[in-house]
């Protein structure tokens, strides 16, 4: 048993009183006290031993407890009193307080005065309460609370802690806010106030009863009971309800539910009152499993107060995938032409045209796979724009080899097969199947200082056609070979680039091809389109994108690369390329109705990107025309981010009689706690505003407010309006729509305030 000095003189009631620091050794399970004669003076803090009731073996040290105080009173076996700047420790749990009776026998601390609990993250405080030492639990009067995991504090009638992770309290105010004391939790800006309140720190989830937030001293929500995340956490309950008002169709307020099915698997369900249409409830499901993973939404609102029918929206994504089998669906559905013009909250869904139905099947093994595929479309048709519907595949099937080393050469063969089935509204379409076949040889050769890649492939086309014009042939074909010859060569070296030291490297490239004429006139186009001219497409071997047509070609194209890398980090910082390919003869294959004859070469291609300085990053491109040398067509984007929330984004697309628009957004703080965001996307052609964003966030350390005001073009000579308002109280959830996603799409590089301010 181990002993320590103590000094004690005998009282009128025979009891030890022992002066300012008094330790005391004595069982863990319980015992009397032992005291000696000290040597010296000085006491020690002293660790309760068993060896008395018969225990011998050894407390563990991490299992010990140690105790401190002015004044000892009782017999150890049952019950002790200290008094007098009394303190308990063991293991993780530290009691502090005037006086405190512990009895080993139940392992009970019971204190008053100035009591202080500390545990793991958490101080306690309260002018009476008792401990359990072996097992955390308390009960407390009064307390006050320190969650220093969670940065929740406050003060309750009562509190009862279950030793584990779940604090009950009893009319309390809590807040994350910062207040003088967690006994002022309702000076913060927002606390919550309740009848009952248990914060699980295991669940990380917080569930009130009778309860209001109170926000600014204004009460904003109240009911019977709630529940809301402590941390990031995901849980099930109701979200933060959300409002706002859309020009199109007036106040919507929207109260989500959110399920926590399982760890792989939620639900969210989103009623939403729309003033102007009526009541709409969406639905989110998402589940990710070993081999599958996919998401259902699905939006009704029946009987719309505007046009008088049901409205709905439909998307469901699934994708299978165990070893080299994987399988997938994409369906996307809409009620009618104008649900997108009616609901959509960005431009980029009001914008969609043909809606995708997909399901395939695929299989890979090593450098070969095959899959087969059923797509169809819905087309959203504008009775003052309409656009031509794509075919549907019913079925398409295909099967690849991948590029397969044979000897030093690449070989690639595939084979596909696609029954085309023409769009109800286009009965006079010609239909049928086709039949692609490919191979591809091709020998890379690389050094440090060039690379030369000769290729050889050929395609061959089949058909069975229904509904072609009288005298058509209804099985067309043709069979086109393709050479080309692909040639890089490096130069490198060292130089300064806005006085920084930098390897340029210079990188010439020519890229022949040649296709021969075969006539293709009497194939349909089922999938076929002219591409956009580009600095990538002019190195491709057909100018055409799908299979219907392979374009001739004898051309060569001539390009130039200089990029220049940091010389210690070796990162990239600019790299500018030109390029244009020359026609040796003219080409002859051409889609009728697509594109007219040509005898021109390729406009001039030209790009630059890469950082200018630390804050600065440059990326434009534009497009000469090769004979009078007008602008084609060109973009440019520069972009100016000293820090994070401070993001200013400039740029300016233009295509010759398509695209005039310029875009201007950003995100600055005005002062420490004012921040504004904004975009402007405007089309000079058609002088029109495409998009238009605007709005403010504030934050004050525990909550934030945000107001978002959105206008955009959702069809011809149609326009949207809404306004987003929300308001962040940190550690409770967010109340009103949420722009932070709007704002990520919208304008480049945007940190939502809260997180910016965190990072400084």
């Amino acid at each position: 048993m181990k002993k320590s000095n103590i000094h004690s003189q005998p009282t009128g009631q025979g009891i030890p009183h022992l002066k300012p620091l008094c330790a005391l050794l004595l069982l863990c399970l319980g015992g009397h006290a032992v005291a000696q004669q000290p040597a010296q003076p000085a006491p020690a803090r002293l660790k309760l031993d068993g060896g008395l009731l018969g225990v011998k073996n050894a407390i563990p040290e991490d299992e010990a407890t140690y105790i401190s105080a002015d004044r000892l009173f009782g017999n150890s076996a049952e019950e002790t009193r200290l008094e007098g700047n009394v303190e308990i420790r063991r293991k993780k749990i530290q009691i502090n307080s005037d006086a405190i009776d512990y009895s080993p026998i139940t392992d009970r601390a019971t204190a008053t005065g100035n009591l202080k609990v500390q545990q793991e993250g958490m101080i306690l405080r309260a002018p009476q309460g008792s401990v359990k030492l072996g097992t955390g639990e308390t009960q407390l009067t009064q307390p006050s609370f320190e969650l220093q995991d969670i940065g929740g504090k406050g003060k309750a009638s009562a509190m009862q802690y279950d030793g584990i992770s779940t604090l009950t309290l009893e009319n309390p105010n809590y807040t994350v806010c910062e207040v003088p004391n967690p006994e002022q939790a309702d000076q913060g800006d927002w606390y919550i106030t309740a009848n009952r309140l248990e914060i699980d720190q295991s669940a990380e989830v917080g569930r009130a009863e009778g309860a209001k937030v109170v926000f600014q001293n204004v009460p904003i929500l109240a009911a019977p009971s709630f529940s809301f995340p402590t941390t990031d956490r995901r849980k099930s309950g109701l979200l933060p309800p959300s409002f706002g008002t859309v020009s199109n169709s007036g106040l919507e307020v929207t109260v989500p539910y959110y399920l926590n099915i399982a760890p792989d698997k939620d639900l969210t369900l989103y009623p939403k009152f729309i003033s102007g249409r009526g009541y709409q409830l969406g639905t989110q499901t998402r589940y990710l499993t070993e081999n599958n993973r996919g998401e259902v939404k699905y939006d009704f609102l029946p009987d719309d107060k505007k046009n008088g029918n049901n409205r709905y929206a439909l998307s469901l994504l699934h994708q299978y995938d165990q070893g080299p089998l994987f399988a997938g669906l994409n369906v996307n559905r809409v009620s009618d032409n104008q649900y997108f013009v009616d609901f959509s909250r960005t431009q980029a869904v009001a914008s969609q045209r043909v809606l995708l139905q997909e399901g395939y099947v695929a299989y890979r093994r090593n450098n070969w796979n095959a899959n087969v595929r059923a797509v169809s479309h819905q087309t959203l048709q504008f009775a003052n724009d309409v656009i031509i519907e794509p075919y549907d595949r019913l079925p398409e099937a295909t099967i690849e080899l991948n590029p397969t080393r044979v000897g030093r050469a690449f070989v690639s063969v595939s084979g596909q097969y696609t029954d085309f089935a023409r769009p109800t509204s286009a009965p006079a379409r010609v239909e049928g199947s086709r039949g692609v076949s490919r191979a591809r040889v091709f020998l890379p050769m690389q050094t440090a200082a060039f690379s030369f890649t000769p290729a050889f492939s050929v395609q061959a086309n089949t058909y069975d056609l229904r509904g072609q014009a009288p005298g058509a042939s209804a099985s067309p074909g043709s069979v086109i070979p393709t050479v080309s010859l692909d040639s890089t060569v490096y130069f490198d070296r060292k130089t300064t680039l806005f006085g920084r030291k930098v390897n340029q490297t210079l990188e010439p490239r020519l890229f022949y091809l040649y296709t021969p004429f075969r006539d293709q006139s009497d194939q349909p186009i089922f999938d076929t389109v002219v591409t956009d001219q580009s600095l990538t497409r002019i190195f491709s071997e057909n100018r055409y994108a799908g299979s219907d047509r392979v374009g001739d070609a004898n051309q060569l194209t001539v390009a130039v690369t200089s990029r220049f890398f940091d010389d210690t980090s070796s990162e990239e910082l600019l790299s500018i390329t030109g390029g244009q390919r020359l026609n040796i003869s003219t080409p002859k294959v051409i889609l009728q109705g697509f594109e007219a004859p040509t005898t021109s070469d390729s406009d001039f291609f030209a790009n630059a990107r890469g950082r200018i300085s630390q804050s600065v990053y440059l990326d434009g491109t534009t497009q000469l025309n090769a004979e009078s040398g007008r602008h084609e067509r060109g973009n440019i984007s520069l972009s100016y981010a000293p820090s994070i929330g401070k993001q200013l984004n400039l740029g300016y697309r233009y295509t010759r009689a398509q695209i005039d628009q310029f875009d201007v957004s950003g995100q600055w703080p005005l002062s420490q706690r004012w921040s504004g965001v904004g975009r402007l996307n405007y089309s000079m052609l058609d002088n029109r505003l495409i998009e238009g964003v605007a709005g403010l966030e504030y934050s004050e350390g525990c909550w934030a407010a945000r107001v978002i005001a959105q206008r955009f073009a959702t069809a011809p000579q149609l326009e949207t309006t809404s306004l987003f308002v929300q308001l962040e109280l940190t550690g409770l959830g967010r109340i009103g729509s949420n722009p932070a996603d709007l704002l990520s799409r919208r304008v480049p590089g945007y940190t939502p305030f809260t997180s910016a301010q965190a990072t400084r």
